[in-house]
């Protein structure tokens, strides 16, 4: 059963190698926000709030007013919110980047602050202009002063609280920053595999290498000799039992399997010599000699 909380993992060439999400762990953790406000999703959650109270008081003032379709006073009530909230988060947003140096588009965050100013300054308008459509018999007292006010006032507040949150959550430096740490961890990592590679192969001098690269030498040889004796050994009994089964219809004879035998002892041989006289593991021999025994096809017809 695997550790999950061990942070090295061996890959395919045998190497120690950290899992990024513990290469990244300390990183991550550095760039944290510290309060829960400044997380994303809460952040969304609270300018989806604001929207949503904003769609609610031009959405109360479009159906005073207009006379228009249900679909056309929604596209109009959306209109409104979009140029009040999302507008101004977006604002936000460009007005964070040229605070920290990263854009110097002073213009359009001008342009874009102009957007939801001239949205709650038409929203201020039409409910003064209104304000006798809000009481039942239509004076203007005071309880209808103070809605007016407050549908005023509310919609300036969640856009300015739209512009603030886009402001403080987004941090285009931060996560800049944090993605350079983030590839400045991996090419560290990167770098000190390199040095183990190094250090392993600085402690290996000549005489080391020559004495490996000889071993896998005698070693490759063994192995062909040892599988020239145990293929030969096959064939000479799968030969024999051709010959041996008096059913079979092969065009085989003695003399012909016999060349077969004479030719594959010449190849042994000759395996033998250009291995140098490599010494043979006596267990192979043994196993290949019991397997062998019949040197001739006369012996076994």
């Amino acid at each position: 059963m695997t550790d999950k909380n061990f942070s090295l993992k061996m890959n395919q060439n045998g190497e120690l190698m950290q899992s990024q999400s513990h290469l990244h762990k300390l990183t991550k953790a550095k760039y944290k926000p510290d309060t829960p406000f400044l997380w994303g999703p809460v952040s969304y959650l609270l300018m989806l709030i604001c929207t949503t109270i904003d769609l609610s008081f031009f959405r109360s003032l479009f159906q005073r007013i207009s006379y228009d379709e249900p679909s056309m006073i929604l596209l109009e009530v959306s209109g409104m919110a979009f140029a009040a909230d999302i507008v101004a988060a977006f604002a936000g947003i460009l007005a964070k980047r040229i605070k920290q140096g990263l854009s110097k588009d002073k213009l359009n965050l001008i342009l874009l602050l102009s957007v939801p100013v001239f949205a709650l300054i038409i929203n201020g308008i039409l409910r003064v202009a209104t304000m006798s459509l809000s009481s039942a018999d239509g004076t203007i007292d005071s309880a209808t002063i103070a809605l007016t006010i407050i549908s005023i006032v509310i919609p300036i507040c969640t856009s300015i609280g739209n512009f603030s949150i886009g402001c403080l959550t987004y941090d285009p430096l931060g996560q800049k920053m944090c993605r350079e740490e983030m590839a400045l961890d991996e090419i560290r990592d990167y770098i000190r595999r390199l040095e183990a590679i190094k250090k392993e192969c600085d402690s290996f001098n000549p005489e080391q290498i020559i004495e490996m690269d000889r071993q896998h030498l005698v070693n490759a040889k063994k192995a062909l000799i040892n599988d020239a004796l145990i293929l030969s050994a096959d064939a000479k009994i799968q030969l024999m039992e051709y010959l041996g089964n008096p059913t079979s219809t092969n065009v085989l004879s003695n003399s012909h399997c016999n060349d077969i035998f004479n030719r594959l002892n010449r190849e042994l041989q000759s395996l033998e010599t250009a291995c140098i006289g490599e010494a043979i593991p006596s267990s192979t021999i043994e196993e290949a000699n019991t397997r062998k025994r019949v040197v001739n096809f006369s012996e076994a017809v």
